[in-house]
């Protein structure tokens, strides 16, 4: 019956706000599922005839369902909170694995335990939502449910019940299922921050249970570990009754836990419709058992399910308060983390008119970039890291597009002045031969076998001794030939120059589902654009090049009467051939100079980083169609999906954000957490050291017996901040 499975299993708690929050914390980063935030918490551990559901019954008054494949084929999360009135509610933390689509499903299930949906019809139906017996690998699920009960009576308690372990494949479990259970209990218990509840039942030799190898395995100092033994009636039948009692007064240092060894009993059979025994029925039997025969010898502090539930209580708030300081920073990483994958995604938009803004938006930040890297001042815009403040090692960076353009324009100029000529030889020390003699003898050889041949072939109706005024521009194309290689060179690597620029302006500034999109529907078309207007250009110049055009340039003029002193003084007499040459020379340094200026100007500057001025101009954003919107900013599904998990995924770091910055201005909690482990001090020695609960005016509380003398035990009280005195708010 539902309301006699309200029935409160506990005595009154005095427990405060701290432990609530405490908790909440961890419901926060269970919820969040985060990958690299091991939480603290307690697992129950145990045998499928362990008793472990008898465990869970003590401590929550909730019945759960015992045929063995109802509910242990997963992580289930039992949450005990204090609420002025009684509930129960069933719901699911999803694997974040799976789809969002089946994420939704499962956190669309969640309800509340009434009289029209019995707490065991619930969790059948979770049950099968989760892990459906008609799907193979049901055990691999790593799904949570999340059964959270309110009462006025409850404690702040919080554990994670995982599945029976299996010594034998069965019908129901095969050998892949027994592995899969095994891993995924040795994926909690191998935590440092994990409390383990190993649960071992009285009713077989405790030494063939694999709870207590695998508590010995992940656990070998026995530091934080509670052992728990169920159906002690059953021990006497089977002859081992003595050893069982050592076991739990930690006598077996081969069992020996730190955290103590507790004892409960568990209820009897039931007729099939009989009420579960409430909280009193249950304490009466108790009482009566351990109060006769040799289980008498036995602390009362270790017997029943109120012992337990204290040391619990205790025992898990005290673990997730000292692990405070650690889990903060890996919240606050874990948020900053969140938080840049959902930036990388963007904003959603679902209408081409949402969309277009988006665009707008992102066209007006990338701008804010454009122009402190065209114009070479590198100044990051308000919030943004994208120029460095330091020298790469590596070389400019491609962020600084004014320099990088500056030091390809550097090379242009000096390829078209060393590597321009067709001839190595100068007249006005620019590169070349540095040997006066040896640029005379080369230059006399190149008017012997190129001048003069050239003069003698182009000879017309003029007469003898006539200049021919078309053999210096006949002979300076034929010079610079190499200008339109070194210019489309030149062109082609700012074009790379402009890309680069524009892949780490897009890695930066847009959403990660919209680079390429955007580069393959608008920038590669852009820069396909600009560059054939570029080409253009340089096309025109290159022509230009066949145009017989006097330089009109008084340093022409005064340089070659310079020559034709300096010629007559030495008493030389320079043939047309040679002055022809001395012609081209002086006239194709001069070009030298113009090309180059034009180059960089027309075909450069104007086209291609003028057009990355433009090029993001909002503008372009309103000209584009709906169809090209949709394909640059509609995202797929994926992506939603991902968005909207995130989200949620954020939601909760924040949440637990809060809740440990709370926690952290109480200074009396970090002084109890850090200075009161929750240890327990003997004066009296028990067998087997074992620990006591330490719990407020524990002399006081009504005894179901007396304890013998050398029984008694003096416990370091609860530091007083984790217990409220007379609070029962929630």
């Amino acid at each position: 019956m539902v309301t006699k499975a309200l029935d409160s299993a506990l005595d009154a708690q005095e427990l405060g706000g701290d432990q609530r929050a405490l908790l909440d914390l961890i419901e926060k980063l269970q919820f969040a599922q985060l990958d690299n935030v091991k939480l603290p918490q307690i697992v129950v551990v145990g045998d499928q005839s362990a008793g472990k559901s008898s465990v869970l019954e003590a401590i929550t008054g909730t019945p759960f369902p015992r045929d063995a494949g109802a509910c242990t084929r997963f992580a289930t999360e039992i949450r005990l909170r204090r609420s002025a009135q009684s509930s129960i509610t069933v719901s699911i933390i999803p694997d974040k694995n799976r789809s969002f689509k089946e994420q939704e499903r499962m956190r669309e299930f969640a309800g509340r335990v009434d009289g029209n949906t019995p707490f065991e019809a619930m969790m059948r139906n979770a049950v099968e939502l989760i892990a459906p017996k008609n799907i193979p690998g049901r055990f691999a699920a790593r799904d949570i449910l999340v059964v959270e009960k309110r009462g006025p009576d409850l404690p702040l308690l919080t554990l994670v019940d995982l599945p029976g372990l299996v010594r034998n494949a069965n019908n129901d479990q095969s050998l892949d299922d027994i592995k899969t259970i095994e891993a995924l209990s040795d994926r909690y218990m191998r935590s440092s921050r994990t409390i383990i509840l190993a649960v071992v039942g009285g009713n077989s030799d405790y030494v063939q249970a694999p709870i207590l190898t695998k508590a010995r395995q992940f656990d070998p100092k026995g530091s934080r570990t509670i052992g728990v033994l169920t159906k002690p009636d059953l021990t006497e039948s089977i002859g081992l009754e003595d050893k069982f009692l050592d076991l739990v007064k930690n006598k077996d240092k081969r069992n020996e836990f730190r955290l103590g060894w507790y004892v409960l009993l568990n209820p009897g059979p039931r007729e099939q419709g009989q009420p579960w025994p409430s909280a009193q029925e249950r304490r009466h039997v108790e009482s009566e058992f351990f109060s006769r025969g040799k289980w008498r010898s036995l602390p009362e502090s270790i017997c029943g399910a109120g012992a337990l539930i204290r040391q619990l209580s205790v025992q898990l708030q005290g673990h997730i308060g000292r692990h405070i300081g650690v889990l903060r920073k890996q919240i606050q990483k874990a948020l900053d983390d969140t938080d840049a994958e959902l930036q990388s995604l963007g904003i959603g938009r679902d209408t081409p008119q949402e969309m277009r803004i988006d665009l707008v938006e992102l066209f007006s930040a990338s701008k804010e970039l454009v122009i402190p890297a065209l114009y070479g001042f590198y100044k990051n815009p308000p919030k943004k890291n994208f120029f460095r403040v330091t020298a790469d090692p590596k070389g400019t960076p491609a962020q600084n597009l004014r320099a990088r353009a500056a030091e390809e324009n550097d090379r242009f100029s000096l390829k078209v002045r060393a590597h321009g000529r067709k001839f190595n030889f100068s007249t006005n020390g620019l590169q070349g031969p540095t040997d006066p003699a040896q640029q005379s003898s080369m230059k006399r050889d190149f008017v012997r076998q190129e001048v003069e041949a050239l003069l003698r072939q182009i000879r017309g109706s003029e007469f003898p001794m006539d200049p021919k005024p078309r053999a210096v521009y006949m002979l300076f194309q034929q010079y610079s030939e190499s200008w339109p290689k070194l210019a489309q060179e030149h062109k082609d690597n700012l074009g790379v120059v402009c890309n680069e620029f524009l892949s780490e302006l897009i890695d930066y500034e847009w959403p990660k589902r919209m680079r390429e999109p955007i580069r393959r529907e608008f920038l590669e078309p852009q820069m396909r654009a600009l560059m054939e207007k570029a080409q253009r250009e340089l096309d025109l110049l290159t022509q230009d090049m066949n145009l017989e055009v006097q330089p009109y340039d008084p340093e022409y003029e005064e340089r070659l009467r310079n020559w034709r002193v300096s010629a007559s003084k030495e008493g030389a007499h320079f043939t047309e051939a040679e002055e022809v040459l001395e012609k081209m020379l002086i006239y194709y340094e001069l070009s030298a100079k113009g090309f180059i200026r034009n180059v960089i100007t027309q075909v450069v500057e104007r086209h291609l980083l003028q057009g990355m001025y433009s090029i993001f101009n909002s503008v372009g954003v309103l000209g584009m169609t709906d169809d090209t919107i949709e394909a640059i900013a509609a995202e797929n599904k994926e992506t939603r999906d991902r968005r909207q998990t995130l989200k949620v995924q954020k939601k909760a770091i924040e949440e637990a954000k809060d809740i440990c910055s709370s926690l952290a201005m109480r200074k009396e909690l970090r002084m109890s957490l850090r200075s009161s482990p929750m240890r327990i001090r003997m004066t009296t020695k028990l067998p087997g050291h074992l620990p006591e609960l330490p719990v407020e005016n524990h002399a006081e509380k009504k005894s179901h017996r007396l304890p013998k003398p050398a029984e008694r035990v003096q416990v370091t009280p609860v530091p007083s901040d984790l217990v409220v005195r007379g609070s029962s708010s929630p």
